[in-house]
């Protein structure tokens, strides 16, 4: 539980549960650790590398939803990652990646206009 990546997710996900529970969100949990051959079988599933770690389906006035990638204060995008973010951009979404508790807590309040 120490990774700091980690945290800042665990972090946001009991302030959203505790703070604004009526928001629905859904966590990316592909980055665990897995075995070649669960990495195959998850590759012909369709799972892809990069995706965000966090999505929030429900849109505002001008998106059709939300996802968050959430690094830590010094973390950098992999290329996998960038390329995700772009994509989802060209769809309609919002996607944005946060550097840290504080942002990843402002940038979803900004979304929703808490």
């Amino acid at each position: 539980m120490n990774h700091p990546e980690r945290i800042i997710q665990y972090n946001i996900v009991n302030w959203l549960r505790q703070v604004h529970p009526t928001i629905k969100f859904q966590a990316n949990m592909q980055e665990q650790k897995a075995t070649p051959q669960w990495r195959s079988i998850q590759f012909k599933m369709g799972v892809r590398k990069g995706v965000s770690d966090l999505f929030f389906p429900a849109g505002n006035e001008k998106f059709k939803g939300l996802w968050l990638e959430l690094k830590a204060e010094k973390g950098k995008l992999s290329a996998e990652q960038l390329k995700f973010i772009s994509d989802m951009i060209d769809e309609g979404y919002a996607a944005h990646v946060s550097h840290g508790y504080e942002e990843a807590e402002l940038i979803i309040k900004k979304f929703y206009a808490l």
